[in-house]
């Protein structure tokens, strides 16, 4: 695919295109162009490739684009932000992954036995939670939420992504 004057192959993932590159895609307008932008980023609306968009779209603005660009993510965040998962035990989630005790244990470098008492806790390490989350394929957030169960603040993400920071509301600061 070449964007510009820079010729990447075919199967280059979004996310590891350079600026160039993206501010290409966000130039070209095109919808067929743009689907992998948005099926990246509506995975990981808090992920780098969304905050390197809305870079782009500040440092290069687009009539008509970037205002679209920058509604369409935070819409994503709020969806995301509002999204309520089910409780599970981490029995359940390992269970509706479709992965044994022994075979979660084999990839995070535990023994069965040991992922068995780990799964019957009620209080657990953030390191164990992160290997887990990473042995099935999932990432794990820290969130903060009111009395009322909205979120407030996510902390960090962890569990195979870098560690990221949101601001918390102004409003819920005081």
């Amino acid at each position: 695919m070449i964007h510009r004057h820079l010729d990447y192959p075919a199967d280059t993932p979004v996310d590891a295109l350079g600026d160039a590159a993206l501010d290409d895609m966000l130039d070209q307008g095109d919808l067929e162009i743009w689907q992998p932008l948005f099926l990246a980023i509506a995975a990981d609306p808090y992920g780098r490739l969304a905050e390197r968009v809305l870079l782009l779209c500040d440092a290069n603005p687009r009539y008509g684009t970037s205002p679209l660009w920058r509604a369409w993510i935070a819409k994503r965040r709020a969806a995301l932000d509002g999204y309520r998962a089910p409780h599970l035990t981490l029995s359940e989630l390992r269970s509706r992954r479709g992965m044994s005790q022994t075979e979660l244990a084999s990839s995070i470098g535990m023994t069965q036995s040991d992922l068995s008492k780990v799964e019957r806790r009620a209080d657990w390490r953030l390191s164990t939670l992160t290997s887990i989350a990473r042995g099935l394929g999932l990432h794990a957030r820290i969130v903060f939420e009111d009395e009322h169960g909205q979120a407030v603040g996510i902390v960090a993400a962890v569990g195979g992504r870098r560690a990221t920071r949101r601001r918390v509301p102004k409003a819920v600061q005081e």
